[in-house]
């Protein structure tokens, strides 16, 4: 049974300020080290009591509901960190943020959902302990808890909280297909160099933009190139794939100038864009049902 005590939840996109590829680990993933920037693109997620059961619905973009996705897996992963079966929940979740775009939809959703339950159940669970229960869900999913913006190392779950972005707007955009991140890392297995690897992704204050994943996307997929390139003649300071991609960036310094170059970027069809500003903030709590 249901009751009526529940609330809304905003679940951020984020995208990567810089990535750089530092080697294979024993563990089959590899060493990364990347800035993390949150973005308005947002899905929503209703949490609310049940008992005993976790019951997960999705509308919008096409993911998979129940055990498959990660909300459902936060949730449970959580429950057995409260060591207790009888806690249950009920979760819709409204998606707006592409999957398969390297904008961390999946990550931010799981990691919403723990921050929830958290407060939903009343476990008094800390910051840190969170995070752990995050870093068994996915990579990317501690850095959703850290904070609007964070650098990230190792396979991407050593976490530090970094100043956000201020300033600027950004164009996302996504062709009409998506990457796996596991076959996108292993395109770049055994091509690193040292001297490559060597060189920095952030100075701690602020990010290097580059991207090591794009060389093995864009050889794959010269499309994306030609669109990223096209956020650059349109007027972007900076431009990018997010992650593994598919999905792409552009900074542009205002509001008006991301407009006019959302209005003038027509990569192809079945291409979709996205207007964003940067996080400056935590906000998960939207309202209170």
């Amino acid at each position: 049974m249901t009751t009526p005590e529940g609330f809304w939840l905003a679940s951020p996109a984020k995208v990567n300020l810089g990535l750089r590829v530092l080697g294979s680990r024993p563990d089959g993933y590899h060493e990364i080290v990347t800035w993390i920037q949150q973005v308005s693109l947002s899905d929503r997620i209703w949490l609310g009591k049940r008992c005993s059961s976790i019951h997960l619905t999705v509308a919008g973009e096409c993911v998979p509901a129940g055990r498959g996705n990660l909300a459902y897996q936060a949730a449970a992963a959580l429950r057995g960190e409260a060591g207790d079966r009888t806690l249950g929940a009920r979760i819709h979740l409204e998606k707006h943020i592409p999957a398969g775009a390297g904008l961390g939809g999946g990550s931010g959703n799981a990691a919403a959902v723990l921050w929830g339950l958290n407060r939903l159940w009343r476990l008094g669970l800390s910051p840190t302990a969170l995070r752990r229960v995050g870093t068994s869900l996915g990579s990317d999913v501690p850095s959703f808890l850290a904070g609007p913006a964070s650098l990230c190392r190792g396979r991407g779950e050593r976490v530090t909280p970094r100043p956000p972005l201020r300033r600027g707007w950004f164009v996302l955009a996504k062709p009409g297909y998506s990457l796996s991140t596991a076959e996108v890392y292993g395109w770049i297995r055994g091509a690193r160099s040292g001297q490559e690897a060597a060189e920095p992704v952030t100075n701690d204050r602020t990010p290097i933009y580059r991207n090591d994943l794009e060389k093995v996307v864009f050889a794959r997929h010269p499309g994306l190139k030609k669109a990223r390139d096209r956020m650059l003649c349109l007027g972007a300071s900076r431009a990018m794939l997010s992650g593994s991609g598919a999905a792409l960036w552009g900074l542009f310094s205002s509001q008006e100038e991301a407009l006019k170059a959302l209005a003038g970027f027509r990569p192809g069809r079945g291409w979709r864009v996205w207007l964003a500003r940067p996080l400056t903030a935590s906000a998960w709590l939207v309202r209170k049902e």
